[in-house]
């Protein structure tokens, strides 16, 4: 499975508690909704449907990595600031988290895609 920014080949991270597909190069995360809400609901974050976001027709980060359809992308955040891209046929969700790091640990990953949904949530944290 190929990353839908960069093209190459996405690197599994996992443990017990589940698995993500994130990229060397660009540091993006793949993965699909009942992971990522499972991991939303653990870090007392509202599920995807309830964190809101705008469709933005006019942009396209490129295929799914799974089905190869064209991905949509979710924007929100301040000013709609953020974006997250999502397949309508399998669910499956990329964000990119704009680390720094390549994320090669399960932990790095989960750590990388609770800060981006904290950021994405319209409402500043803790209200």
């Amino acid at each position: 499975m190929d990353c839908p920014r960069c093209e190459i080949e996405l690197m599994p991270v996992e443990n017990e508690s589940g698995s993500f597909s994130c990229c060397p190069e660009c540091s993006g995360i793949w993965t699909d909704v009942s992971e990522l809400n499972r991991l939303l609901l653990r870090h007392n974050l509202p599920v995807l449907e309830k964190l809101g976001g705008h469709v933005n027709h006019d942009d396209s980060l490129g295929m799914c990595p799974d089905c190869q359809i064209e991905l949509v992308t979710i924007e929100g955040g301040e000013r709609r600031s953020m974006a997250y891209d999502t397949c309508e046929h399998c669910g499956g969700i990329f964000v990119d988290t704009d680390s720094e790091e390549t994320l090669e640990t399960f932990e790095q990953a989960v750590e990388a895609i609770i800060g981006f949904y904290r950021r994405f949530q319209n409402k500043p944290q803790g209200k």
